[in-house]
């Protein structure tokens, strides 16, 4: 599908793209002010302070706090809501050595939580239990069978993390059985929140924390945070920013503000003294530590994490995650690992079936949005389809398989359409749902799929504009290889780590020429040389999943529109570093290129 290239430009923030604009705005005006002040602080190249005021660091002290995210600079933890309370409650189980359950979601941030904080309590002396429910017989959250094995063990103390803010009748029933619930959620809350011990979630409307994106982990770190300072250990915590930077980073939360700083400070300690279990399970995957960032967790440790939840059992990720004998680690990861095949299997034969399902629909020219069902796929991948969906026909998609007689699923969404708010809209037709802006879990009742299809894609054509439908690119900047220099690269390095509100820059230069060899790799990857004519300068450039631009002696007449040496070419691309046999090089990762 064909791509539009976007520049942003500062009128993202209300400022006109040129400060010489001629606006009588007194706003766009100070904003202008404000930019050139930025300007005469900074002596970094013109584009870099671009980027960063559209990324809403406007000014010195901002600066500062972006490019040096330090522990000092973190929130004091008693301003969450409730979480003094819970850090209270906590403390006397530590004194009193009670029996605690720590229960968390199944996907990378449940069980990094989990895992951290069991971690933290056993530093005082405890020996939690941890509950991970199962992905098709529990479902999602705290469940009653979790609530139940908590009073066998007798055990009247459960944190839970990355779930339970919309848990009120499990809490309840928790509470009938003597069993206090501590929630460290990060999730929308309902109009009623559970009335446990404590609720810490930074979404509720009456919590007053400065920050309201932290993910499930997040919340729980800043629970221990708390803990640990009551205690008079404040640095006894920190140890655990490991796993709260690939929770942070997997879950896609925004990656500013205190976010940013737990990323910071975790990916320090992952790239320069991992714990053992992360070291293996980092070089498992082909990956080494020490120039880790958030992409190589995201798309290459994270899904070995989630695949253990996604086909089976996810306690087997808590269990490598605190594990520390090196031995066993190597055979909990070698579970994972095979997992993670056994899921892409899985994931693309599914896939093939979602794309063939929705192009043979009779009406899809008429259609804003996906939602299909097949009652045996596997509901431990069907989220990762739907996104397949959005990422190929840039619709917000829903994919549905059955689970014990009612249609359960994953959603997903494109940038524009706020997909929780539109299953709001359909909750008389929904037996729960639940989520964010961009992804929700469903539950529908299989008689009234169709009736809930129409609906869906009613509210998706009346909110969605056709132009919301042509996939976008959102370019930072256009600028010259000249411009490229080593200085400029380093400056961009500290703009890691990238994620949500902080996305890695996207650039665009024109009239390149390829030069040299074209190698054409596996899963559809070209990897090549571009060269600026007029400076001269040149750089390595890899297209992953690029067959459109492939040539093919056999098959096409002639090379225009094709990656072939000496094509000119604009293109539209990031920056990144290459390691190889400890040598350090930089290319550039083409996401779409037009020819001249």
């Amino acid at each position: 599908m064909e791509k539009i290239w976007k520049l942003k430009t500062l009128e993202k923030w209300g400022i006109a793209a040129s400060e010489k604009s001629n606006s009588d705005d007194s706003n766009i005006k100070d904003l202008i002010a404000q930019f050139k002040g930025l300007k005469s602080n900074i002596k970094m190249p013109e584009v870099l302070i671009r980027l960063l005021y559209m990324r809403g660091i406007t000014d010195y002290q901002k600066v500062l706090k972006f490019f040096k995210p330090t522990i000092d600079k973190l929130y004091d933890p008693s301003m969450m809501k409730d979480a003094d309370i819970a850090a209270d409650r906590i403390i006397k189980a530590i004194n009193d050595k009670e029996e605690i359950m720590i229960l968390g979601d199944y996907d990378v941030d449940g069980t990094c939580g989990v895992s951290m904080f069991y971690l933290f309590l056993k530093k005082y002396g405890l020996d939690p239990e941890f509950y991970i429910p199962d992905r098709i017989e529990e479902g999602y959250g705290i469940s009653i069978k979790s609530i139940n094995y908590a009073k066998e063990k007798k055990i009247n103390l459960i944190v839970s993390i990355d779930c339970g803010i919309t848990a009120y009748d499990k809490v309840e029933y928790a509470k009938s059985l003597g069993i206090e619930f501590i929630i460290c959620d990060h999730h929308q809350p309902p109009e009623n929140i559970p009335d446990a011990l404590a609720v810490m979630d930074p979404l509720r409307t009456d919590d007053e924390y400065p920050f309201n994106y932290l993910c499930g982990t997040g919340v729980a770190f800043k629970l221990a945070q708390l803990v640990a300072q009551k205690l008079g250990k404040p640095d006894s915590v920190y140890s655990l920013l490991d796993l709260v930077a690939i929770a942070t980073a997997s879950d896609i939360v925004p990656l500013n503000d205190e976010n940013r700083i737990l990323v910071s400070e975790g990916f320090k300690l992952i790239n320069k003294k991992p714990r053992p279990s992360l070291k293996i399970l980092i070089e498992s995957s082909g990956l080494k530590a020490g120039n880790l960032n958030t992409g190589n967790v995201v798309f290459t440790v994270a899904p070995r994490i989630n695949a253990v939840g996604r086909l089976g059992d996810a306690k087997r990720a808590v269990e490598l995650l605190i594990c520390e004998d090196n031995e066993k680690i190597g055979e909990f990861t070698s579970v994972l690992n095979i997992e993670n095949t056994n899921r892409r299997d899985i994931d693309k034969s599914i896939t093939d079936d979602a794309f063939k399902q929705f192009e043979e629909t009779n009406d899809i020219e008429t259609l804003k949005s996906i939602v299909i069902h097949n009652e045996t796929w596997h509901s431990g991948v069907i989220g990762i389809v739907a996104a397949r969906l959005v990422e190929k026909y840039n619709l917000p998609s829903i994919v549905l398989t059955t689970v014990n007689g009612v249609a359960k699923g994953s959603a997903r969404s494109i940038s524009t359409f706020n997909i929780y708010e539109a299953l709001k809209q359909c909750e008389d037709k929904l037996i729960q749902f639940g989520g964010h802006f961009h992804a929700a879990g469903l539950e529908v009742e299989l008689e009234k799929l169709e009736d809930f299809k129409k609906t869906f894609n009613d509210i998706a054509i009346k909110e969605i504009t056709d132009d919301e439908l042509i996939p976008e690119i959102e370019v930072d900047a256009e600028i010259k290889f000249e411009e490229l220099t080593d200085k400029f690269i380093r400056i961009l390095d500290f703009f890691e780590p990238y994620g949500p509100e902080n996305m890695t820059p996207i650039f665009v230069t024109r009239d390149v020429q390829i030069i040299g060899d074209v190698r054409y790799a596996k899963s559809d990857t070209h990897i090549f040389k571009v060269k600026d004519p007029e400076s001269g300068r040149m750089f390595e450039a890899v297209f992953f999943n690029s067959p459109q631009f492939r040539y093919d002696e056999g098959k096409d007449r002639n090379t225009s529109g094709k990656i072939v040496k000496g094509n000119y070419c604009d293109i539209c691309y990031s920056i990144e570093k290459n390691y190889w046999n400890n040598r350090e090089t930089t290319k550039l990762r083409i996401r779409d290129m037009q020819f001249n």
